[in-house]
C-alpha cells in the first residue's frame, strides 16, 4: 500500500498489512512501512470508521475497481510469467 503524511511533505510511504486485529470496541489494523522508512503503525478503527469504509467500499466506482482487480487475478493464472509479474509490480 502507498501512503502519504502531510508531516512528511511529498514523501510517499510504502508499506504492508499485516494483521487485523478485535480489541474490545475497535478494529486494529497494523501495517509495516518499509520505504524510505521502517515503522510498525497502528490504525484503530471505530463503528464510525469501519461505517464509512465499508460504505465507501460499495460505492460503484470503487466496487468496480475492486472486482476489475480480482478478476486479473484470477486470469492472471493463465498469463505468461512476465504479464503476472508487470500486473504485480503495478
Amino acid at each position: 500500500m502507498r501512503l502519504r503524511s502531510t508531516g512528511l511533505g511529498r514523501t510517499e510511504v510504502l508499506g504492508e498489512l499485516l494483521e487485523i486485529r478485535r480489541v474490545q470496541d475497535v478494529l486494529i489494523f497494523f501495517v509495516n512501512t518499509t520505504e524510505p522508512v521502517k515503522w510498525r503503525t497502528r490504525m484503530a478503527f471505530q463503528e464510525k470508521d469501519l461505517r464509512t469504509l465499508v460504505w465507501s467500499l460499495f460505492k460503484l466506482r470503487n466496487l468496480w475497481f475492486i472486482i476489475r482487480y480480482l478478476c486479473s487475478l484470477a486470469v492472471g493464472v493463465l498469463r505468461s510469467p512476465e504479464e503476472a509479474k508487470r500486473i504485480e509490480q503495478f
